[in-house]
């Protein structure tokens, strides 16, 4: 199988490296000997790129000079997205070759950007870094963007999430187009764990502002210090002085949430704070973050987070200085 990983400037070094070297540990495991993945680097002009760390990075040869390939490969640009987008639109011819032609078009963290400005994500299902993925959704509203996940395949299109999702690619990869046994030994000797599904239990929600629209900053800003008082969503209209309906709409316009999901959000990620930073028990911060019924409140937990409250301390919890059990 040809694999040609196109190197942009400002590409992640570390995913460009991660990905020679695991489909190069694919190659040496395989059995029998002949290799499963022949790999070719192609910059736009064939020149050597400046990568994120501004260090440069040999290619093989010039996009045009790949006539046919059966898989790209784009690396991600996780802290370069922004100097990186305006020069996407001159991979775009390349890419839609290539893709009419039957290659699969495999992108990692937000790569997912290049093939949106290709015009390769009409109707399609992807995923990206999560912190990038209400820009993707601006951006290429035609784009179905679900960033709660590590991998999305949808026809000849296959994405991924954050950094760290490079690994989980790749081995999909391996077991998608050589064996899934080559993919289990790759990850075995490697020290990984096998490909994950979900990246929703690392999304840290951050608050959507400079939207411009002030009176609904000052609502977000009264709900972001009383998120644990009951009010409803008719009575927190009626404190700022709008109509419900046209609350809830302007609300909708500013923020990119209704208000019943902006209160959600905030009271998740305070339970999910109080969970990796103390031992209270979860009963006592289903109270703290203002829900009454702690079994439903798992199950919202249970939905936007992806695992349980219990798998999520287990994993993310920060111990404290001295044991904190809410009886006070």
């Amino acid at each position: 199988m040809h694999i040609t990983l196109l190197l942009a400037e400002y590409s992640s070094l570390t995913s460009s490296a991660l990905a020679l070297e695991v489909l190069d540990a694919a190659n040496r495991f395989a059995t029998p000997a002949t290799p499963p993945f022949t790999l070719t680097l192609a910059s736009l002009d064939g020149r050597p790129v400046a990568n994120a760390l501004g260090r440069a990075m040999a290619v093989d040869v010039a996009l045009d000079a790949v006539q046919h390939t059966d898989l790209v490969l784009i690396p991600g640009f996780l802290f370069s997205l922004r100097e990186a987008l305006p020069a996407f639109g001159h991979y775009r011819d390349w890419l839609r070759r290539q893709h009419a032609q039957g290659a699969v078009i495999a992108s990692m963290c937000t790569a997912t950007f290049m093939l949106a400005e290709a015009g390769l994500l009409d109707g399609i299902e992807v995923t990206t870094h999560w912190a990038f993925a209400d820009l993707l959704r601006r951006r290429y509203p035609e784009a179905r963007v679900d960033e709660r996940r590590i991998l999305c395949e949808d026809g000849r299109v296959i994405s991924s999430g954050g950094a760290t999702a490079a690994m989980d690619l790749l081995l999909h990869l391996i077991r998608r187009f050589a064996s899934r046994e080559l993919a289990q030994q790759c990850s075995r000797y490697l020290l990984v764990d096998n490909v994950r599904n979900e990246q929703s239990v690392y999304i840290s929600w951050s608050l959507p502002r400079g939207h411009g629209d002030e009176a609904i900053e000052r609502v977000q800003g009264w709900m972001e210090a009383h998120f644990a008082e009951p009010c409803g969503i008719d009575e927190l209209a009626a404190r700022f002085g709008f109509g419900e309906r046209n609350f809830k709409r302007r609300f909708k316009e500013a923020t990119g949430h209704t208000p019943l999901a902006y209160l959600q959000a905030l009271r998740l990620e305070k339970a999910k704070e109080l969970l990796e930073t103390t031992r209270l028990t979860f009963e006592v911060i289903t109270s703290r973050v203002g829900y009454e019924d702690s079994n439903s409140f798992r199950r919202l937990f249970c939905q936007r987070v992806g695992i349980s409250p219990a798998a999520f301390r287990k994993r993310f919890q920060r111990m404290p200085q001295a044991p904190d059990t809410g009886a006070r």
